[in-house]
C-alpha cells in the first residue's frame, strides 16, 4: 500500500474498466430467441417436425420452413454449443460495423440462402449454423476492406473455404459467400468512395 508523508496510507486507485464498447443487443436478442426455441424442442419434440427443413415443404407450400429451421438446433449439444459460440462471437464483431437492420439482413438472408442450398443437398435438417455462416462471410468482408494486408489474407482464406464447401455441396458454403457479398455491398453503401479530384481541384 502506498503512503503519503502527511496523511498516512493512501487507498489504492480504483480499477478502471473500459466500458466504451456497446453491448451487441441485436446479437443477444437473436441468441435469446434461438435459445428459447431450441429449449422448447426438448419439452415439445414435435416442434422439430413443424419447424425443420423437409423434402416436401415446397410441394406442401410450407414457405415458413425457409426461415424457421434457423431458430432450432435439434442435433445435440455439440451443435447447440458450436452455433451459440459462433453467433455470440461473430455476431458481436459484425454488430460493431452494422446497425440492427443490416445485421438482421445479413443473418436472415444468408440463412435463407443456406436453407435453399440445404433443400437441395440436405433436405431433412435444421440449425442456426446457416445464419452464423452469413456472419462469418460478413467478417470476411470486413477483413477485406481493412487496410492491414494480413487481414485481407484472412478474407481470402474465408472465401476459399466457402468456395470449397460449396464445391463439395456443403450447405454452409453458399451462405458464407452471400454474407460476404451482402456485407461488402452494405459497407460500400455506408462508406462510399470519395470522388476523384479533377486536375483543376488538384492545382
Amino acid at each position: 500500500m502506498a503512503y503519503d508523508s502527511a496523511e498516512g496510507p493512501r487507498a489504492p486507485a480504483p480499477l478502471m474498466i473500459n466500458s466504451t464498447r456497446p453491448i451487441p443487443k441485436t446479437t443477444l436478442a437473436v441468441f435469446a430467441v434461438t435459445a428459447i426455441a431450441t429449449a422448447l424442442t426438448f419439452a415439445y419434440p414435435h416442434l422439430i417436425a413443424a419447424l425443420e427443413r423437409t423434402p416436401t415443404m415446397l410441394a406442401h407450400h410450407e414457405w415458413w420452413r425457409f426461415i424457421t429451421p434457423v431458430f432450432i438446433n435439434p442435433e445435440g449439444w455439440l451443435q447447440i454449443v458450436a452455433n451459440a459460440v459462433g453467433l455470440l462471437v461473430l455476431g458481436a464483431i459484425v454488430e460493431r460495423e452494422f446497425a440492427a437492420p443490416r445485421w438482421l439482413a445479413i443473418y436472415f438472408f444468408s440463412a435463407i440462402v443456406g436453407e435453399i442450398a440445404g433443400y437441395a443437398w440436405k433436405p431433412n435438417s435444421a440449425g442456426s449454423s446457416v445464419g452464423v455462416s452469413g456472419l462469418l462471410g460478413a467478417v470476411g468482408a470486413l477483413l477485406l476492406v481493412s487496410r492491414a494486408p494480413q487481414a485481407r489474407v484472412g478474407a481470402f482464406v474465408i472465401l476459399l473455404g466457402a468456395a470449397t464447401l460449396a464445391w463439395f455441396r456443403d450447405l454452409h458454403g453458399p451462405p458464407i459467400l452471400f454474407g460476404f457479398a451482402l456485407a461488402l455491398l452494405l459497407h460500400r453503401l455506408a462508406h462510399p468512395p470519395s470522388p476523384r479530384k479533377t486536375m483543376t481541384q488538384i492545382v
